[in-house]
């Protein structure tokens, strides 16, 4: 089942408006503490392009002394990385930020695999377009799924995606 909630944690609300004026959007943000370290994981996508190595530097490099300072004695480990091709969506929050992508989740009320492209996502739902379902072989053009019947959810990465505009 998809979490709902991400952007109301505290980590989220402290580091998305910081990154928000960089262009930057905050996708998902873990710390786990063990003893004297700690080890925090920020997965970003940049609003205006791809998210490269360069956009994870400048989120290190802004909020690592933050987080350092906030910590004291503890030592910090941060991991900034990009979501990936084939990330799985955790949240229903993160549907919204990969509007365009790919995404393949397993549709309860379908009983079946269902893999199309992310038009629109509000509170309740999930809009797709050139919509696959896995186990019928079926293809449709576009299709709603509520979050409520998606069991597991990924970003699906095709080459046929990329072929339409070359």
């Amino acid at each position: 089942m998809l979490a709902t909630g991400i952007q109301k944690t505290n980590l989220f609300m402290e580091y998305e408006p910081l990154l928000e004026a960089m262009g930057i959007t905050l996708v998902d943000i873990n710390r786990i503490d063990r003893g004297k370290s700690v080890t925090v994981t920020m997965v970003i996508v940049a609003k205006e392009a791809e998210v490269s190595v360069d956009h994870c530097a400048k989120v290190y490099r802004l909020v690592y002394p933050r987080m350092a300072l906030q910590l004291g004695e503890r030592d910090l480990q941060l991991d900034v990385s990009t979501p990936g091709l084939q990330r799985t969506l955790k949240d229903v929050y993160e549907f919204s930020l990969f509007t365009g992508k790919r995404v393949r989740a397993y549709d309860m009320s379908k009983e079946a695999w269902v893999s199309g492209i992310i038009t629109q996502a509000d509170q309740t739902s999930v809009q797709l377009s050139q919509v696959f379902i896995e186990d019928a072989k079926e293809m449709i053009e576009t299709m709603s799924v509520a979050f409520s019947d998606i069991q597991k959810a990924k970003l699906d990465y095709r080459w046929e995606d990329d072929s339409h505009g070359n």
